[in-house]
């Protein structure tokens, strides 16, 4: 079942929430924005899994909304959406079938510039985000989905100071094959 769940326009729903934690790549003094986010997405595959050895494996597109709430530093809500694109290592008859990806797209959030000290500087920012993952399928339709990730937040240099955020975290949820 593996096989035809990785087939070109199969169709993936997602549902993962993690936490990320800031860390300082500027090495100021500039307060830490740790935030919870819950995030949806909806995948497609593009081209049915091709066979290289360890690297076998497909494209998927994916969208995704995601919320939640900043529990560390100033502001209180972070919510957006996010274009995906995403490599699955898809081998024979694989339980655990591991992922790269990297998305971009946009964040709103209510931090003001001047309590983040220049971090966020405009209520509607830029997301990318880079992540590494893995699904254990749990039967031939549900998967449990475990990440790591980094997501950078910033302006793209449409108002300075654009510090950017900085964060390091990790998603856990299900998905279903469909």
């Amino acid at each position: 079942q593996t096989e035809t769940n990785f087939s070109r326009g199969a169709k993936e729903f997602q549902n993962v929430s993690g936490a990320f934690f800031f860390f300082d790549t500027t090495q100021n003094n500039r307060p830490a924005i740790d935030f919870a986010l819950d995030s949806l997405r909806l995948g497609v595959m593009l081209n049915d899994p091709w066979r290289a050895g360890p690297f076998s494996g497909n494209f998927e597109v994916l969208g995704e909304i995601f919320g939640g709430e900043i529990f560390n530093g100033p502001g209180d809500v972070m919510a957006g959406a996010t274009l995906i694109v995403r490599y699955n290592f898809v081998q024979p008859r694989a339980r655990l079938v591991p992922y790269l990806q990297i998305g971009a797209g946009g964040v709103y959030t209510n931090i003001g510039e001047e309590e983040s000290r220049g971090l966020i500087s405009l209520p509607v920012e830029f997301n990318l985000q880079g992540i590494i993952g893995a699904r254990l399928m749990l039967n031939d339709r549900w998967s449990l989905v475990v990440e790591g990730a980094y997501r950078h937040i910033s302006n793209a240099e449409i108002k300075k100071p654009n510090f950017g955020i900085d964060s390091g975290g990790g998603n856990v949820g299900f998905g279903f094959f469909f």
